[in-house]
């Protein structure tokens, strides 16, 4: 049986439950389709969101959907108002960042039933890939199965995207693998949001420790398969941080683990294109993750944003979609291209620990900051190039 419809989301994540959104209020017909039997389960992410006004810093010429500003409080687990990062020495650096830790189970269905409630139709636990030889069509499989016709599809199926490949979108092939473990009766700072770099902690990537409230938080570590040895493994580099680094393993040794949770994120950047005829991409499955950093969250739920508005627009006014990929480039191509700079610029370092440590203390608070928010200060070339030459 064949189905008909205007605008296809697959992936009912943070993008493309917005890109729904969005369409459907836009007076478009929507089907969003994602493979998962719930939506928001399991959980592939820490769940650090900034605020609003940290937000308008990190993307100044986004427009920020209000699903995005405006987070309902039940689905907000904490708050921080510090990130602290670790060299490989133990030696720390701290600023000022108010942000939100989510519960991304609760949060990805809240933008999802906001979809429904907007005249999307929702297809859980069901499979779409897009055919062979007909860029319009979906074959569904799963609890829904059969064909779907859309005049335009959104892919927002994750960094491995199916829908990219098989519409001809080439992604790059640099991806970071993460393993976060959810644990209590730690003694760690309800403050802050730590972030901890050295080969052994995390080659190639960082650990992190995200409070879910004074004696609770998210533990993790992702790094680049390109910097792990031979044999190793992330739950025994996470394992390992947990236990034997000299200032994390004292918070966290006496935890417990009460959940398990694994994700990928794209570490390449976006790609020079994001939209090919019918077919435009949003979120993980368009590249659009701060290299730096590997949040997405924001990016994803403005790209959804944009993704809806550009679908809607193309099947009412016949509008062309090749303004998704402007829209995109003017609200945040600079801060996607200088992250991926910016990781270029360190990879040398994060090598070594003498070379991370040397760059760690060059860099002062308001200078690794601006790094993390996708820019890239004139003091970060110049110790880039001192460290290169030692």
């Amino acid at each position: 049986m064949t189905k008909i419809t205007e605008v296809a989301v697959v992936g009912a994540g943070p993008a493309g439950s917005v890109a729904a959104k969005v369409a459907a209020k836009a007076g478009a017909e929507v089907v969003l389709i994602d493979r998962k039997t719930e939506i928001g389960s399991p959980v592939q992410c820490g769940g650090f969101l900034p605020e609003a006004h940290e937000l308008r810093a990190l993307l100044p010429r986004a427009h920020l959907p209000e699903t995005l500003v405006e987070v309902p409080e039940r689905h907000i687990l904490h708050r921080t108002s510090i990130q602290r990062m670790y060299g490989p020495s133990g030696k720390s650096k701290e600023f000022h960042v108010d942000g939100r830790v989510i519960d991304r189970r609760g949060f990805d269905r809240h933008l999802a039933k906001l979809a429904a409630r907007a005249g999307a139709e929702i297809m859980t636990a069901t499979r779409a890939r897009l055919e062979g030889s007909r860029k319009s069509c979906l074959e569904l499989s799963g609890h829904h199965s059969g064909h779907l016709e859309a005049k335009v599809i959104v892919g927002a199926d994750g960094p491995a995207s199916g829908i990219a490949r098989s519409a001809g979108i080439k992604l790059g092939s640099d991806m970071g693998i993460c393993l976060e473990y959810e644990m209590v009766d730690v003694r760690i700072d309800p403050d802050a949001a730590e972030m901890y770099f050295g080969t052994k902690s995390a080659p190639g990537g960082y650990a992190w420790i995200i409070p879910l409230g004074n004696d609770a938080a998210n533990v993790g570590v992702g790094v680049r398969n390109s910097y792990l040895d031979q044999g190793e493994n992330l739950r025994k580099i996470l394992d390992g941080f947990i236990e034997h680094h000299p200032i994390a393993g004292e918070m966290l040794r006496k935890g417990e683990v009460v959940a398990v949770m694994r994700g990928l994120v794209p570490a390449s950047g976006m790609p020079p294109r994001v939209q090919k005829g019918n077919v435009i991409l949003a979120g993980d499955a368009a590249g659009q993750v701060m290299a730096t950093s590997g949040g997405g969250i924001p990016l994803a739920m403005v790209a959804g944003s944009d993704a809806g508005d550009a679908a809607a627009a193309y099947v009412t006014r016949g509008q062309s979609l090749e303004d998704y990929q402007a829209q995109i480039e003017k609200e945040m191509g600079r801060e996607l291209e200088n992250s991926v700079r910016i990781k270029q610029l360190v990879e040398k370092a994060m090598r070594s620990d003498r070379l991370m440590d040397a760059l760690f203390s060059m860099l002062p608070p308001d200078q690794v900051k601006a790094t993390q928010r996708g820019q890239v200060p004139e003091a970060l070339n110049k110790v880039c190039d001192l460290v290169a030459n030692l």
